[in-house]
């Protein structure tokens, strides 16, 4: 019987594809090597874990590769626009709160990121709770941060459901005794919670 449901936020309730965005705006070769070398970067895991200020991450890159000083400069400029919401499932969030459960966010965030969503979008007030990266300095997918939601909210793995469009922070919500959904592809979260929970959503 599932008690709580808890979200990632980013490709699961919040857009975040700076690779697409680049990919548009610069083009392939750009896009690829900001991807690879930026966002896909051991310093963008320390933003989120609250152990680097974007500030300093910003100016590394920038002196680390001044080839691409205009395209950084831009995405420093611009990244908070591409964090929207996906509407079709936060709409989701109110109807799962009116049929009982207790819904939780466990996300990695850096802080000026998530400040910026939290202040925009009006879904948050449906959370019970939520475990941010940054603000506890522990990062998914290390077992850590899953214990502090466990700790901090009482929660039952065995009773919950951890959604995640990561197969590494699935696996460790797996091993502690999470049922989960690995969302590949956000346009099928209606689904996927339509089968696990066996309920109607509209």
């Amino acid at each position: 019987m599932i008690e709580n449901i808890v979200f990632d936020l980013g490709r699961v309730l919040i857009q975040w594809d700076p690779y697409g965005y680049m990919l548009k705006n610069f083009g392939e070769p750009a896009a690829t090597f900001l991807n690879d070398n930026l966002f896909e970067a051991r310093e963008w895991n320390l933003l989120d874990k609250g152990e680097l200020e974007e500030d300093l991450l910003w100016q590394m890159m920038l002196e680390r590769f001044p080839e691409y000083a205009q395209h950084i400069e831009h995405m420093k400029e611009n990244v908070l626009q591409i964090l929207l919401p996906i509407e079709e499932n936060t709409r989701l969030l109110p109807q799962l709160k009116t049929m009982g459960y207790k819904l939780y966010v466990l996300s990695n965030f850096g802080r000026r990121g998530f400040e910026h969503v939290y202040k925009a979008y009006e879904f948050f007030k449906h959370f019970d709770g939520m475990v941010i990266s940054y603000r506890v300095k522990q990062i998914k997918p290390d077992l850590q941060i899953y214990e502090t939601l466990i700790k901090n909210y009482n929660i039952d793995p065995s009773k919950s459901l951890f959604i995640d469009d990561k197969l590494e922070n699935i696996r460790t919500a797996k091993d502690i005794g999470f049922k989960v959904i690995h969302l590949k592809d956000h346009t099928v979260l209606k689904d996927e919670l339509q089968r696990v929970l066996g309920k109607k959503l509209i």
